[in-house]
C-alpha cells in the first residue's frame, strides 16, 4: 500500500505544480519557464521505469486513474499555454528551443523515416497547435507541403505568425474550413492526428472514406503510464483500418500507423 501511496502522491504533486505555475504564468513571465521545466518533468517521470513499474502495479486502481486524468488535464491545458507563449516569444523575439522540443522533434524525424515522407507528400496535422513542431521538422526536413488544423482560434492565430516568423508559407499552410474540405483531404498521403486529440476515433470515422488506400494516418497516444500526457487510444476499437503499431522505449506517446481498408465496388449486372 505504501508504493500505491507513492503513485498517488507523486501524481497530485505533478498536477498541483503544473496547476499553480499555470496560473502564475498568465501574470509572470519567468513563470512560464519553470512551467515549461514542469512539462518536462512530466516527460521525464512518464519514461522512468520506477514509475512504469508502480504504474504497472496499482495503475488499474480507480483513485489512480482519476489522479491520472486530473493530471493529463491540467497538464494538456498548460502545454497549451506554453505552446501559445512560446510561439509568441518565438515570432517576437526569438528564443531557444528546449529539451521537450528538442525530444520531440528528434521523434517527428523518426517518423518521416518509417511512414516515408519525402518532397512528394502531402500531410494533414490534425490537432497541430500553437506551436506546430512537427510540421516544422517535417517542412524542413522533406519539403513536402504541411496542411494544419486545429479547433483553437488562438492556436491558429500564433501558429501561421510562427510560420511567417521561420519563412515556411509556401510549404506550411492552416485551414480554415477544418475537416469540411473533402477534395483536399482525398489528396493526403500522410494525416498525422495529435496526442491531445481526444477525440481520435471521430476524427478517423470521418477520414476513412475520404483518403486514399495508400494514405497512411499516424496516429499518437498514450495508454498506461504515457496517459498522464497524452489521450489513450484503444486501437482494438478500429474496423476500417490496417494497423501496424509503433511502440518506442524513451517516447513520451506511442504511434500506431493505419492504412484505409477499402472495399472495390461490385459490377451490377
Amino acid at each position: 500500500m505504501e508504493s500505491q501511496r507513492e503513485l498517488l502522491n507523486g501524481l497530485n504533486a505533478l498536477r498541483d505544480d503544473i496547476d499553480r505555475l499555470t496560473r502564475a504564468a498568465v501574470s509572470a513571465s519567468e513563470a512560464l519557464d519553470l512551467l515549461g521545466a514542469r512539462l518536462d518533468r512530466l516527460c521525464e517521470y512518464i519514461v522512468c521505469e520506477e514509475n512504469a513499474k508502480l504504474w504497472n502495479r496499482w495503475g488499474d486502481r480507480e483513485g489512480i486513474g482519476n489522479a491520472a486524468e486530473r493530471l493529463r488535464e491540467s497538464a494538456a491545458k498548460a502545454l497549451c499555454f506554453v505552446e501559445k507563449s512560446r510561439s509568441l516569444r518565438t515570432y517576437t523575439s526569438g528564443m531557444d528551443i528546449n529539451p521537450y522540443v528538442s525530444l520531440l522533434s528528434a521523434s517527428v524525424k523518426e517518423e518521416c523515416g518509417y511512414t516515408h515522407i519525402n518532397r512528394d507528400s502531402k500531410v494533414l496535422f490534425v490537432g497541430a497547435g500553437a506551436f506546430p513542431l512537427s510540421a516544422l521538422t517535417i517542412a524542413l526536413e522533406t519539403s513536402a507541403l504541411l496542411f494544419c488544423l486545429d479547433i483553437d482560434e488562438e492556436a491558429v492565430y500564433h501558429g501561421r505568425n510562427l510560420i511567417r516568423y521561420f519563412g515556411l508559407e509556401g510549404n506550411v499552410t492552416y485551414l480554415d474550413n477544418g475537416m469540411n474540405d473533402d477534395e483536399l483531404i482525398g489528396q493526403m498521403t500522410h494525416v498525422f492526428i495529435a496526442s491531445l486529440v481526444p477525440s481520435k476515433l471521430d476524427v478517423l470515422n470521418n477520414l476513412a472514406a475520404i483518403v486514399p488506400s495508400e494514405c497512411k494516418v499516424i496516429v499518437r497516444y498514450g495508454n498506461g503510464l504515457k496517459s498522464l500526457f497524452n489521450y489513450p487510444f484503444d486501437t482494438n476499437l478500429l474496423k476500417d483500418w490496417r494497423t501496424t503499431p509503433y511502440c518506442r522505449d524513451k517516447c513520451i506517446y506511442d504511434t500506431v500507423i493505419l492504412e484505409p481498408i477499402k472495399i472495390p465496388a461490385r459490377n451490377v449486372l
